[in-house]
């Protein structure tokens, strides 16, 4: 079989067969556990694989304070920070160590693309790890005006570096196959410590694009670099709808998705071997990242109760508001069925599927 007709393969099989076990794994949860009992003068821990103040660390914290707000009997909620192994440390620990008692939870950016790589460094499988609820954060695509003044001239612009953190970061993989599938003449420059020295290395007209979150976009890109005519957007990754189609999202309606952006400069749907692997990599790295997790084991009535609280913070207004100042936009919830659906279509990798990528990552190690 031909690589492109295998992703695309893979990929729709996957999503019937994964997302039948997910409905029919949230149906049973909760079947047997007794009636939820208060959580009233408990104390939750929410541990998060990132240093104080990094991005993760303020979203968790943030979401944190109005999470012990909608938990029956309004525990507090105490954040630890347990950064290490590249964001795999805080997962392993879930797995193994932590207590399974509804007071222990994971809410850390997700290790799905380590996941799908079976990276030895993680040892925690999350298909076995209750999923709570998610957000998504969103990322786009921007290209300074000095080699390229108009999205058209993407495609005949020459040694464009594109900078990025690792090969299997979630933004540099997605940045090359969109790259690649589009054609473009760019050079990989790796090893920037995060988005804000790939965004200095940009003002300083040593990278010419990144993918960078949206909030980044927002609040430093849009007012600095493109307000000042230095750089244009390009794309902004979308999202997967419930038939596996890529969905572009409401808060990045200013800036067209991939599958736009592609098809406005080139003239024609997207198609080719990247763009399915990019199509079938896009939703196991992107459309979770900040995800909530229990330890294994955790009973089920505790289970549903963090559920239920989590997808109450999502609603409320006064969350919203913080979200908007602090991000600029909402950033988009996962539901338990949603999030343990891509969980569970992390370990549902073909070896054919996973050779092809591995071996489209190693080109760059």
């Amino acid at each position: 079989m031909e690589l492109l007709d295998m992703f695309r393969a893979r990929r729709m099989n996957s999503t019937a067969v994964v997302g039948a076990l997910a409905t029919a794994l949230i149906a049973l949860s909760g079947c047997e556990a007794e009636d939820p009992a208060s959580f009233e003068g408990e104390t939750i821990t929410v541990y998060v694989g990132r240093t104080p103040g990094s991005g993760g660390d303020l979203a968790a914290r943030m979401f944190s304070r109005f999470w012990q707000e909608k938990i029956p009997g309004q525990p507090t909620i105490v954040v630890r920070n347990m950064p290490g192994g590249g964001g795999a440390r805080v997962f392993n620990y879930g797995a193994e160590v932590a207590d399974a008692d509804g007071l222990h939870v994971i809410f850390s950016p997700t290790a799905g693309i380590e996941a799908v790589l079976q990276t030895p460094g993680l040892r925690a499988n999350f298909a076995e790890m209750p999923f709570i609820g998610g957000l998504m954060s969103p990322n786009m695509a921007y290209v300074r005006t000095d080699k390229v003044g108009t999205a058209e001239e993407l495609l005949s612009a020459s040694d464009l570096r594109f900078g990025g953190n690792n090969p299997i970061a979630r933004m540099d993989l997605l940045g090359r196959l969109a790259l690649d599938a589009l054609g473009v003449d760019y050079q990989y420059v790796t090893g920037f410590q995060g988005g804000a020295d790939i965004f200095n290395a940009a003002r300083r007209g040593e990278v010419d694009i990144q993918v960078a979150s949206l909030g980044q976009y927002r609040f430093s890109i849009e007012p600095t670099l493109v307000e000042e005519g230095l750089a244009i957007p390009l794309w902004h990754n979308p999202g997967t709808g419930p038939d596996g189609e890529p969905v572009a999202l409401d808060v990045a309606s200013d800036i067209p998705s991939f599958e736009e952006f592609y098809e406005q400069i080139r003239g024609e749907p997207p198609s080719g071997e990247e763009y399915e692997m990019l199509r079938w990599v896009l939703p196991r790295v992107n459309d979770i990242v900040y995800a909530a997790i229990a330890p294994p084991g955790t009973p089920d009535a505790a289970v549903e109760m963090l559920r239920e609280s989590f997808a109450a913070v999502t609603e409320d207004p006064a969350y919203q508001a913080e979200a908007e100042t602090m991000y600029g936009f909402v950033l988009p919830p996962v539901s338990a069925e949603q999030g343990t659906q891509l969980m569970h279509s992390l370990y549902d990798v073909p070896p054919d599927v996973l050779a092809s990528l591995t071996e489209y990552i190693d080109r760059v190690r």
